[in-house]
Parts: C-alpha cells; structure tokens; sequence
C-alpha cells in the first residue's frame, strides 16, 4: 500500500482537477460522503442522532461543510462550529458552506475564547465529533484559539472522527504541531499519509479509512510514490515456498560474527532466531571465552570458537582467521554483543574486505562504523544496517531529536548516502533504501522495548539474507515478522515482563502463516472504503 506526502497529495489534487477535468467540488463532495460512510461503520449500527461536526475555513473544513449536509438530510441533529470568519471562506468551501442554511444546519461562529462555551457543551453531549479543523498541509504549531478548540474536542469525551489527519499532526512525520485531536478515527482520502503510522502521529489516527474519492489512479502512481507500508500480503508474496526436495545445504549458510564475556546472550539469541528464521546452517565466530555458554543453550547452530583477549573479546589478530569460514557462507550477520575492542574491529574490517555476498551490521558492528566511517565504503555487497536512535545518531552525526522528528527523511537520506538498506528501529520501524524507496512497518509494541528482541531481528534478517532474499525484501519481511510476533505474544495476554527468547520460540509459527498466506492485516486497523 503507498502512501502519499502532504503535497504529493496536493499534486495529484492538482492534476485531477486541472489536467483530467474532474472539479474540486466533485473530490469534495465523495469525500464528504465518505467521511459520514466511515462514521456510520464507526457507530458500530447504532443509530446517530446528535453529531457535532468542528471545521475550519481550509478545503478540510470544506469537507465538514459535506459532512453536515448529509449527516442532517440523513436527520441526524448536526451543530456546526466554524472557527475563524466564514468571510475567509472561498472555492468549493465557501460554495458547500451556503448549501448548509437551506437544509437547516445549525451553524455557530468560533472567533474567540468566549465562544468555545457552547461548543464545549454541545460536543460532550453528541454521540460522534468530527474533526474537520486543519489538514494535510499543516506545518505551523497549533496555538492560540486552534489550540483550545483541539482541547475542546479532546475534552468531549465523545468518539473522534478526523477528516484527513487529525488536527495538529504532520502528515508527513507523525510529528505532533504543539497539540492535536486524538481521535477515534480518521477517514483519509485516495491513500494514506506517513504520518498515519510513524509515531507519535499513529497514536492519534485511531482507527484508518482509506476512502477512494474518484481520483483516477494513473494521476496517483505519475507522483511516483516513494513510500509504502509493509503489508502481509506483500510478505506472504515474498517468500518463497520450501523445495520438497530441498535440504540443510540449499537452504543457505549464515556466518554469525557475535558475543564477548558478559554478552553470550547477544549471540545466543541471534543464532537462535536464525535457525527459527529459516536458515539451512549457522556457523557463529565467537570468543571462546563464552563458547561453553552458547554450545549448552544453542545446539541447533554450530559454533567457533576464537582467541579472546583479557576482557573475553575477540582477540586483536582473529581478522586473518576469519577468512576461511567466510568460503561457501550465503550471508554475514556482524554485532550483537561484539564491543568496540580492537578484536572486534579486526574481525570486522576483514569481513568488510573478503565477503562479497550480503551483509548485516548491528548492534557494535554500527558502533565501529561509526567510529570508522571509511569501512562503509569498503563494503563489496548489499548491506542492511540495523540501528535503533541512538547508533544511527552515533553513524549520521544528527541527534537523536533530529532522527526522531523525521525519521523517514533521515534514513532515506542516509540510505542514497551510503548506499545501505536502513532499518531505523523503534515504533514505527522505518526501512529505507539506496535507491531513495522506503516502507513503514505497521507491526509491533512494547514488548519489544526490552534487550535482546534487536539481537533476534539480527539473526532473523540474517536468516532471510542466506536464503537468497534480496536485502530489502529480507529487511522488510524481517521487520514486519518480527513485529508479528510480539503482537501475536501481546493477544495471548503477555503484556509486560517480556524476554526475547519468546520471539524465537513463536516465530516458527509466525513465519508458517506467512507462508500460508494467513497473516492477519496489522496497517494499524486501516479499512479501505
């Protein structure tokens, strides 16, 4: 599914309109009607009475304007609160804004503090409240009247619908402009917006209805379209069906470079997640220091044990030894629990040198880049990096804040870089490519905000790396597998106190129904109408 920027949107708006010869008015009015189709659903079969419909003097007002007149010829009891002059009014807004005297739609004017009295009173007694304040080109802060009339809302209590984007959300990067409704709901048009799934934006959307307006889509896919969500039928599409006659050695050979003293577990857990990923054989490179720990709890992957220095790290001189295991290995997977010792440095520089197959770097792996940045352009293959904030602050050079308040534009833009796939972590997981593409990652929770689920991601992608998947379809499929998990371990009632070895014990499972092609949508309730 492709998402669309706020002026993309604008751009194809814009074509429809000028260019194919459908008018504005006609966008706004199935728009509108699709807005009240999606309310109705929300209420679940309950029949509506009393509706308060808030709208600004932009085209999204415009859109409430609709919403009133069918509400009410429906005779539905609709109170209309425009704030700011309707004398601002202008275009298909201001022509749909004089349908409403004649079909007697009770309109109130919001022009200062004083007047949000009666709208305060009469959202907390309507069943339904549709936002229709601000869309999609929104980038200023909300303040001022704007503000208290998105408190107002808020402070109905009443079920939300918002026309777009709620109030005061970027539609871009989910970022929240000073305050915004939090609705119950939102009816967006012609396909959804980034900010409907990167935080804290996804948050506020509730509930998606994706509502085709008319807009042809050739005019859609001109804007050439940029970004998608992950979704399951694209992961079911993407992998591939086992070979009846297939076998350990045609299932593919990952090469795990992890673990030091104090951090067995780092290596464990990915090893583990990569023989439930799928891999025909793991061979791990580890210190011997913690050999014993990973053959007593890891007897599924095999193991090799290096010189370790005095901290249990990889030694100093295993980067020439570990050219002979990198022969006949379909992928690398490098970081989880390796440090930043001059051994693990060694190891990595040599694997950067002599692999020429695909690549994952996390976890210390990404710390050393960062500290060595040439060795990114050494890299001979594909690569997928798989930082959470702060490594990729550490690899960007931006702050964390920086990352977060536009997470898709930070990664897309290092991706082209660097020429690496990006995982940028964290909710919302965003995956960038070099060739300027990028997906969001609809699944996930907070169970996944605790040590170790980034070392099963590792050995998961890994997993899917050796098996032939190309590094962006193993990325993409990796995370939204991933995320599946956790909200599989979420619906069976596991809600705090979570340890990652859970993921690598249901993801078997996880990845049969993707293979069956029964994997349950999860692009945060989203609904097309």
């Amino acid at each position: 599914m492709e998402l669309v920027t706020a002026m993309q949107m604008q751009e194809i708006d814009g074509r429809t309109i000028h260019e194919v010869g459908i008018p504005g008015r006609v966008l706004m009015e199935s728009a509108g009607r699709g807005v009240v189709s999606a309310l109705c659903r929300l209420a679940g079969g309950v029949r509506l009475k009393r509706v308060a419909v808030v709208a600004g003097l932009g085209n999204n007002g415009g859109d409430g304007f609709v919403v009133a007149r069918y509400l009410a010829d429906r005779g539905v009891c609709v109170t209309l609160f425009v704030v700011g002059d309707p004398a601002g009014l202008s275009g298909e807004a201001l022509d749909n804004y004089r349908l409403l005297a004649p079909m007697g739609v009770s309109c109130e004017v919001v022009e200062k503090s004083s007047d949000l009295t009666v709208m305060k009173r009469v959202v907390g007694h309507s069943q339904m409240v549709v936002d229709a304040l601000l869309g999609t080109g929104l980038q200023r802060e909300v303040a001022g009247l704007y503000g208290e009339v998105v408190a107002a809302v808020n402070g109905a209590g009443s079920p939300i619908i918002s026309v777009d984007m709620p109030s005061g959300v970027c539609a871009d990067t989910g970022r929240v402009l000073g305050m915004a409704v939090k609705a119950t709901a939102t009816a967006t048009f012609c396909r959804p917006k980034p900010g409907h799934f990167l935080f804290p934006g996804r948050v506020y959307t509730g509930e998606l209805c994706v509502v085709d307006i008319g807009i042809p889509e050739r005019e859609v896919l001109k804007s050439g379209l940029t970004t998608r969500l992950i979704t399951p039928g694209r992961v079911s599409e993407g992998l591939s069906p086992l070979d009846a006659d297939g076998h350990k050695g045609t299932r593919g050979h990952l090469l795990l470079v992890a673990g030091a003293r104090g951090k067995s577990g780092a290596a464990i857990l990915a090893a583990q997640a990569a023989v439930a990923g799928g891999a025909g054989l793991v061979t791990t490179a580890l210190p011997a220091s913690i050999n014993t720990a990973f053959e007593s709890t890891c007897v599924e992957a095999m193991s090799v044990p290096f010189p370790f220095d005095a901290d249990g790290c990889f030694a100093p001189g295993c980067g020439e030894a570990l050219g002979a295991l990198m022969a006949e290995k379909a992928a690398v997977a490098i970081g989880p629990g390796l440090t930043r010792s001059p051994g693990a440095l060694a190891a990595l520089t040599s694997l950067i040198h002599g692999f020429r197959g695909p690549m994952l770097f996390d976890a210390d792996a990404l710390n050393l880049l960062s500290d060595n940045p040439h060795l990114m352009g050494d890299i001979k293959g594909e690569a997928v990096i798989t930082p959470h904030p702060k490594e990729f602050s550490r690899l960007t050079g931006l702050s964390v804040a920086e990352i977060q308040a536009n997470r898709l534009q930070a990664a897309v833009s290092f991706a082209v870089k660097r020429g690496l796939h990006v995982v940028l972590k964290g909710a919302g997981t965003v995956v960038a490519h070099p060739d300027g593409t990028s997906a969001i990652n609809p699944t996930g929770n907070t169970l996944l905000a605790t040590g170790g689920t980034g070392d099963v991601l590792a050995g998961l992608i890994g997993a899917l790396l050796a098996q032939g998947y190309p590094c962006g379809e193993a990325a993409e499929m990796g995370v939204y597998l991933h995320g599946e998990v956790a909200n599989r371990l979420w619906e069976a009632g596991l809600n705090t106190g979570m340890v990652a070895s859970r993921l690598v014990a249901r993801m078997p499972e996880v990845l049969s129904s993707a293979l069956r092609g029964t994997l349950v949508p999860r692009a945060a309730d989203v609904w097309v109408m």
